[in-house]
Protein backbone atom coordinates (compact mmCIF):
# COMPACT_ATOMS: atom_id res chain seq x y z
CA UNK A 1 0.00 0.00 0.00
CA UNK A 2 2.95 2.39 0.77
CA UNK A 3 4.69 1.52 -2.54
CA UNK A 4 1.34 1.88 -4.59
CA UNK A 5 1.17 5.29 -2.59
CA UNK A 6 4.54 6.71 -3.33
CA UNK A 7 4.45 5.22 -6.79
CA UNK A 8 1.11 7.45 -7.27
CA UNK A 9 2.91 10.66 -5.52
CA UNK A 10 5.77 10.67 -8.01
CA UNK A 11 4.18 10.08 -11.18
CA UNK A 12 2.06 13.30 -9.88
CA UNK A 13 5.15 14.95 -9.13
CA UNK A 14 6.53 13.76 -12.70
CA UNK A 15 3.55 14.84 -14.41
CA UNK A 16 3.18 18.29 -12.79
CA UNK A 17 7.16 19.15 -13.61
CA UNK A 18 6.61 18.21 -17.23
CA UNK A 19 3.51 19.77 -17.50
CA UNK A 20 5.19 23.10 -15.77
CA UNK A 21 8.57 22.78 -18.17
CA UNK A 22 5.94 22.52 -21.29
CA UNK A 23 4.18 25.31 -20.06
CA UNK A 24 7.49 27.87 -19.71
CA UNK A 25 8.74 26.33 -22.79
CA UNK A 26 5.75 27.67 -24.79
CA UNK A 27 5.74 30.82 -23.15
CA UNK A 28 9.29 31.50 -23.20
CA UNK A 29 9.10 30.14 -27.61
CA UNK A 30 6.24 32.48 -27.78
CA UNK A 31 7.70 35.81 -26.14
CA UNK A 32 10.93 35.22 -28.44
CA UNK A 33 8.58 35.17 -31.42
CA UNK A 34 6.12 38.20 -30.27
CA UNK A 35 9.87 40.36 -29.16
CA UNK A 36 11.53 39.28 -33.04
CA UNK A 37 8.14 40.43 -35.15
CA UNK A 38 8.02 43.56 -32.99
CA UNK A 39 12.43 43.94 -33.48
CA UNK A 40 11.79 43.35 -37.06
CA UNK A 41 8.58 46.03 -37.29
CA UNK A 42 10.83 48.55 -35.26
Amino acid sequence: MAMNNRLSTILSIGLFVVLAGYVSFSGVRLGLVLWQRFAGAG
